[in-house]
């Protein structure tokens, strides 16, 4: 499944813990979501609106509209990742 929310084992988790929230929310919510998807959707944006490809890619707007996209879709994804941490944490009793 495309949006799977992704799970550890017991014998995994200790190691993702280990390397604490920050850097869970940072990989998860922004290098897995935010960045890849917030690009993703600014394309598509630019292409659905008709614009001229590859100079389009240049405009303020357009970078100003990539830089909306990822921070709006990294904000879902530290979202989606604190519940996952916190969802892992409950099911793993924060065993270290």
């Amino acid at each position: 499944m495309l949006c799977a929310m992704q799970s550890w084992s017991a014998a995994e988790w200790p190691a993702v813990r280990a390397r604490g929230k920050n850097d869970f929310l940072f990989r998860y919510g922004f290098l897995r979501r935010g960045l890849p998807l917030g690009a993703l959707v600014a394309v598509a944006i630019e292409g659905a609106l008709g614009s001229e490809f590859p100079a389009a890619l240049w405009s303020t707007t357009f970078l100003l509209r990539l830089v909306f996209c990822i921070a709006v879709l990294t904000l879902s994804g530290c979202i989606r990742a604190n519940f996952n941490w916190n969802l892992q944490e409950r099911r793993f009793g924060g065993r270290v």
